[in-house]
């Protein structure tokens, strides 16, 4: 048979043991927010377009009004795709 004194120390190593396993939990889970602020640099060849090319003052054929609209076509797009990109990188922050 146990003694009392063994049996108020089974209790008390119960009760301490109880404690310090429930004690590891927590109740509410808790939401830990930091606040970065990074610098945004837009590369330069960002910042520069094409060229706009010179009209002529005089075209001789049909192929030489081609030419320029083509190059004024591309000059116009790789402003477009540029800006576009810039957008993307301020719309990111």
């Amino acid at each position: 048979m146990k003694t009392p004194k063994r049996l108020a120390w089974i209790v008390v190593f119960t009760i301490v043991a109880f404690n310090v396993l429930t004690s590891c939990t927590t109740t509410a889970p808790k939401t830990i927010f930091q606040v970065v602020e990074r610098k945004v640099e837009v590369p330069n060849f960002l910042l520069t377009c094409d060229a706009e090319p010179i009209a002529g003052t005089v075209w001789l054929k049909e192929r030489d009004v081609a030419r320029f609209m083509f190059k004024l076509a591309e000059a116009g797009e790789d402003c477009r795709v540029k800006l576009a990109a810039v957008k993307r990188l301020f719309d990111a922050r």
